[in-house]
């Protein structure tokens, strides 16, 4: 009985709120209640179903359905509409639909009083749909004539500008604060976890990694900083579309004959160019879901001018084992699979907090000093934005020591610093969620390996499981 009514809650939160759609792969369904009087309904309704499930996965459930409900910012609006955007593109469905559920979204006012990083996000997110739809062919002297790309553009040029308005009354929010902050890790992973815990140990792997990246380094060329080392290795590219999808496609080969042993067996993704009109807006590569009959894709961008450098042939094989094999393709590929409730329990941290345990295992296995730095690396930025994400919403540290931990990761101008750390401020668990997953599925199955286990088997548990650590299990 408890099975049927969580599957049962399941079904109401994909009708409740359609945008979550998108990210399990389905059809586009909307963007969500947004208007008072229904969001008091589907907030009555997600209370009705939490007394009725308990504790449990349809208690976290129910809770992130009712955080939805009460999330009236801008940006989380926007965001959603960027994301239908992208996705109906990736996937080359639902186009239509998408544009004409644009203007209803964004007809209502712009809560007032909200944070001006929220305004700033959501007005980003805006006009970053609305270059979208510039680039798919809008035109926007069409929009009295009903076409639906035209009213969709117009409706987010409106939408900037009321938020623009907004400004004028926009308020500093304080940090959700460590019970609250707590009380979501709860929720988002079934554990709970010590804020103060989790970010001394993103703080012990930010000096760690830094420590490593020294060494390989002087490995790697004694005498030379690793800024040098890094400009010498981004010389040695692909080039030219056909040579680039070569070279990942040769990267996925040889991922799976190092390490294909030690996961379960899927087929590989496609690989593909990614749209030219998609080329900015997602990473130069990324992982699409497959839905139905179709598999999943990797979408590779070539990068123009300075960004070409992150199709070093050193970067490819980190870049296929995050997106590709043995990283996000495979987890959904096996985890959920069948089960819709477990699919929306994966989100949102569940897919990146796989791959960075996926990549951080195929680098300590290839054990090639240029991987490993870029490894290195990498794990330090991503420690330190989950120092960063604890510590600013569980009110650890002031943000100028934030800031500093930041910049020392990843040498980024004191603009991108705070952008990042607006994001982060946005987005509670972004960076610390996938962090402390990857760090739990790293201890597991070292713990199953020593004890006898062999890798593909402790690799397979956690699939089963749907991504989770052990004790996670739903």
């Amino acid at each position: 009985m408890a099975e049927e009514r969580l599957t049962a809650l399941g079904a109401w939160y994909l009708d409740a709120f359609p945008a979550v759609r998108q990210e399990l792969g389905l059809s586009f369904g909307g963007f969500g209640p947004r208007g008072g009087p229904e969001r008091d309904r589907r907030r009555s309704e997600a209370r009705e179903w939490a007394a009725k499930i308990g504790e449990g996965p349809g208690m976290r459930l129910a809770r992130r359905a009712l955080r939805q409900a009460d999330d009236a910012q801008s940006a989380a609006l926007a965001e959603s509409v960027l994301t239908a955007l992208m996705q109906s593109e990736l996937r080359e469905s639902d186009r239509e639909e998408v544009w004409r559920s644009i203007p209803p979204a964004l007809a209502g006012e712009v809560a007032p009083g909200q944070d001006p990083r929220a305004i700033d996000q959501a007005s980003r997110a805006a006009a970053l749909a609305a270059g979208l739809l510039i680039a798919i062919g809008a035109r926007p002297e069409l929009s009295e004539e009903g076409d639906e790309k035209a009213r969709a553009f117009m409706a987010l040029e409106h939408f900037v500008r009321r938020l623009d308005a907004a400004r004028a009354t926009a308020q500093i929010a304080s940090p959700m604060g460590p019970h609250a902050l707590h009380e979501r890790m709860w929720d988002e992973f079934g554990r709970y976890i010590v804020p103060k815990e989790l970010a001394e140990a993103a703080l012990m792997r930010l000096e760690a990694e830094l420590l490593e990246a020294g060494r390989i380094a002087r490995e790697i060329r004694p005498g030379r900083d690793i800024a040098e080392i890094l400009a010498d290795m981004s010389e040695d590219c692909p080039e030219g579309p056909q040579e680039l999808m070569a070279a990942y496609e040769a990267a996925q080969a040889e991922l799976l004959e190092a390490v294909g042993g030690d996961f379960p067996a899927v087929e590989s993704p496609e690989w593909r160019l990614g749209p030219a009109h998609l080329h900015g807006l997602l990473p130069l590569a990324a992982y699409v879901m497959g839905g139905g009959k179709d598999k999943g894709r990797m979408l590779v961008f070539a990068g123009q001018g300075p960004m070409q450098a992150m199709h070093m042939r050193s970067r490819l094989v980190l870049t296929t084992a995050m997106g590709g094999l043995p990283g996000s393709h495979l987890l959904f590929s096996l985890a959920g699979r069948g089960d819709i409730v477990q699919r929306i329990l994966l989100s949102p941290y569940t897919a990146p907090g796989w791959s960075q345990y996926a990549v951080g295992y195929v680098a300590e296995r290839l054990n090639r000093p240029k991987v490993m730095l870029l490894h290195a690396l990498d794990a330090a930025q991503r420690a330190a934005r989950a120092f960063a994400d604890v510590a600013l919403h569980a009110e650890l540290a002031d943000e100028q020591r934030i800031l500093e931990l930041l910049g020392r990761s990843q040498g980024l101008p004191e603009e991108f610093q705070r952008a990042e750390l607006a994001a982060i401020w946005r987005q509670p668990l972004s960076g610390a969620g996938p962090f402390w997953l990857a760090e739990e599925l790293a201890r597991e199955v070292r713990g199953r390996v020593a004890a006898g286990e062999s890798p593909a088997a402790a690799h397979q548990r956690i699939l089963d499981r749907g991504g989770m650590p052990e004790e996670m299990e739903a």
